[in-house]
């Protein structure tokens, strides 16, 4: 079987590349489907049948659509083998998005304000 993997990790040192990730995970149907390839491999046909099965109904092309988005920001892989395309989640690049907004709280400040402190007027 001849297989041919896309993938891109992304190195989060930037503001536009964080952004770009943020950007792909702020639609419900991505984070599903980063949900459903968490736990297995699949192809496209068998995302839109999972997304269906939890009141998710997407057509075949709009769920390509946002897997191209994800590819694109590096959170997941694409694996093509013969006709069909394989799509997994990156691991190594969700760890660093994730690593990378843990990291907006801490750098250049030496103390973080509480979500619910309203900010001081200067």
């Amino acid at each position: 079987m001849n297989a041919r993997t896309q993938h891109f990790t992304p190195v989060v040192h930037d503001d536009e590349a964080l952004a770009r990730i943020a950007k792909a995970l702020a639609h419900p149907a991505r984070l599903a489907l980063l949900r459903a390839l968490s736990a297995e491999p699949c192809c496209c046909g068998h995302l839109v049948r999972d997304l269906s099965q939890r009141d998710m109904a997407l057509a075949q092309s709009t769920v390509s659509q946002h897997l191209r988005v994800l590819v694109d920001a590096g959170l997941v892989t694409r694996t093509a083998c013969g006709v069909e395309s394989y799509f997994n989640v990156n691991a190594q690049a969700v760890d660093r998005a994730l690593a990378a907004f843990a990291n907006l709280t801490s750098v250049g400040s030496t103390s973080v304000r509480p979500a619910n402190e309203p900010f001081e007027k200067a």
